[in-house]
């Protein structure tokens, strides 16, 4: 790694580092890391300026502190999380009851002639957000309570409520309909009970569920995606710092002067990563965090980067010779992916064997060449001209033996595992009259995900829960210049390995395949109410949290905004790719480390929009408590919740 020559002002960067870290000091005491501790001592040494920088006393009180917190985080996530699950999977088993019930007082408003379906949905509505403006039912505790003073974490329904009280205040209409008498069955019980009482009831359920699964995502992303990641990667650097510092004059200046830039690198980024997560979440258009993708090349970048000092600072500390008296730096656990506790990856998913060098290219080459004939497949289809029907099979079919091909190459089962509560909701929702707009959410964690969404997707299970009798093309969602990283340049020239340009690419999408690209254009208008208009004609697939993940245990927050564009009477299946990101991390850059394995798909049951989602007011334009009930599914089925060694 070579030192650009023009360098930011670092001795500012220094000091709001400085100060960041004061500020997560204080946020750890109150959070019960530092019991005993006399507070004078939680001071953070100041870094100094880059011509006086900090000397290797106070690097040593850094690496104290922070030792200190990082110790603590492991069994406080487990516990958190472990407090956050159980409540959120008592609430699940009411919240399906409570879609089932919707379907059966919509029919019952229907036959009588009441009203339309419109109708019916404005009167649940009126109910949903008064049961949404309730006092928040997850008190925080002193810790929380400081995350959310910091900005990087946020109160259970926070934002829905303070819109639904505004809401409200607008004035209630009593609507005559609402005290008429409706035959209500669940659970074995028959009641009959006024439609404003059944309606109350429903929308109760679906709020607790709500902001259940806010908690349990809310502290997933606080504890996990920052707090275990960030103390992880400061740990490391602290230790490289006092490193550095010790190794003045045991070996040659320029490289600590290296090690010490690229630690100075690190700590900009944790500045960054901190800024991302004290981003406001219900903001139209988030910058960063929110939206994924940003977020996800950071924290990639991070570990990267993190993985590389570690392994230049052991390499210099080697040089050093007999009789240094600092250990070697050791990479936390969760860089390399050999942690403990509750929610990681279940054990019986994920890589069968290791591959050779030579093994992962020689099947790297032969899946360029399945990507090939699937291309040349689809320019086909393309200049055959057919009808669309005929067209959209046609190029299903190629997906589908694309996919199949691929995981054959790779050498990836899938098995596909149907939440028991599923077939009740199904039939319930008639999902099998094909009545409903239907979306997958699939979780998305590695380059694999194709593939196995296509083999999902065709497989007996998921078509007798769904009621099909045989696979149905999809429409999908998908991100612009998907296959730009096929491509290279020599020369003047551009060439794909695949046989068709990133370019060329989308556009078969769109015109073979029927997909939405997702390329911000003035001429295409919106890309997501295109999507929303095809799904009246055939299900969808959207990866709503927006790219892929850069470390195992990280579970990405869906786009808000996306939910904010799709129609309401949605049927949403939510899907959870089990020990997929080890069969190809996106860890290190660039990384090609492909490994044989099995792939567990759970399918949770259908969600109703027309329950879920706020209702279209402006003053709700953002579907935030909705997009982290379904970021909340996600976890609760892609990771295991009990305690792994």
């Amino acid at each position: 790694m070579d030192i650009p020559k023009d360098l930011p002002d670092l001795d500012q960067i220094l000091a709001i580092y400085d100060q960041a870290a004061q500020e997560l000091l204080k946020v750890a005491r109150l959070d019960g890391h530092f019991a005993g501790w006399d507070p004078a001592a939680l001071v953070w040494p100041a870094s100094g300026t880059v011509a006086h920088p900090l000397g290797l006393e106070g690097l040593r009180q850094r690496v104290l502190l922070v030792s200190t917190i990082y110790e603590g985080i492991p069994p406080r996530r487990d516990s958190r999380l472990a407090e956050a699950h159980a409540r959120y999977a008592q609430a699940l088993p009411a919240y399906h009851q409570a879609n089932c019930l919707y379907m059966q007082l919509r029919r019952q408003f229907l036959a009588r002639g009441a009203g339309s379906e419109r109708d019916f949905l404005q009167l649940y509505q009126g109910t949903y957000l008064e049961a949404l403006g309730r006092e928040d039912p997850f008190p925080l505790d002193a810790g929380e309570e400081a995350l959310v003073q910091l900005r990087v974490s946020r109160a259970p329904l926070a934002h829905g409520q303070a819109v639904a009280e505004k809401l409200q205040k607008e004035g209630e209409v009593d609507d005559p309909r609402l005290a008429e008498t409706y035959l209500c069955e669940r659970g074995g019980q028959t009641l009959h009970l006024p439609l404003r009482q059944a309606l109350r009831q429903l929308a109760e359920e679906v709020v607790d569920l709500l902001a259940a699964g806010e908690h349990l995502a809310i502290r997933y992303n606080t504890f996990n995606n920052f707090i275990w990641l960030g103390i992880s990667v400061w740990k490391a650097l602290t230790e490289i710092e006092v490193l550095a510092a010790a190794l003045e004059g045991r070996v040659r200046r320029t490289w600590c002067e290296k090690l010490r830039f690229y630690t100075r690198l690190g700590q900009g980024m944790l500045l960054k990563f901190l800024q991302a997560h004290q981003e406001d979440p219900a903001q139209i258009k988030p910058r960063e965090y929110w939206y994924g993708q940003q977020y996800s090349y950071l924290t990639r970048d991070m570990i990267d980067l993190t993985v590389q000092l570690v392994e230049g600072a052991n390499r210099l500390h080697r040089r050093a010779g007999a009789g240094f008296e600092l250990p070697p730096v050791e990479l936390p656990p969760l860089l390399r992916n050999q942690v403990s506790g509750r929610f990681l990856e279940y054990p019986h998913v994920g890589p069968s064997a290791r591959l050779s060098s030579r093994q992962r290219y020689w099947r790297l080459l032969h899946w360029i060449g399945v990507f090939r004939r699937a291309a040349q497949r689809k320019l086909q289809i393309q200049r055959a001209g057919l009808e669309e029907e005929a067209r959209l099979a046609a190029a299903w079919e190629n997906n589908t033996e694309w996919g199949t091909r691929s995981l054959e190459v790779f050498g990836v089962e899938v098995r596909v595992l149907i939440d028991p509560h599923f077939a009740a909701v199904a039939r319930e929702l008639d999902l099998a009259g094909g009545g409903h707009k239907v979306v997958f959410f699939p979780t998305h964690q590695s380059l694999l995900d194709h593939p196995v969404m296509y083999q999902v997707l065709r497989s007996p299970g998921l078509m007798a829960a769904m009621g099909w009798e045989k696979p149905m093309p999809c429409t999908q969602l998908a991100r612009a210049r998907l296959m730009e990283p096929a491509s290279f340049k020599i020369g003047k020239r551009r060439f794909s390995l695949i046989g068709v340009d990133a370019a060329q690419a989308d556009r078969l999408l769109e015109e073979v395949d029927g997909y939405v690209i997702l390329e911000h254009s003035q001429d295409t208008g919106n890309p997501t109410q295109r999507f929303a208009k095809l799904l009246e004609k055939r299900p969808g697939v959207v990866y709503g949290a927006g790219t892929t993940a850069a470390f195992a245990l990280q579970c990405l927050p869906m786009q808000h905004g996306l939910f904010a564009q799709l129609p309401q009477d949605l049927v949403i299946i939510p899907l959870a790719f089990r020990g997929i990101h080890a069969l190809w991390p996106k860890c290190p850059k660039g990384n090609l480390h492909l490994s044989p394995g099995l792939v567990e798909v759970m399918v949770s049951p259908p969600m109703l929009g027309e329950t879920t989602l706020l209702p279209r007011k402006r003053a709700l334009r953002t579907q935030l408590e909705p997009a982290t009930l379904f970021q909340a599914v996600h976890i609760a089925t892609l990771l295991n919740p009990e305690p792994r060694p």
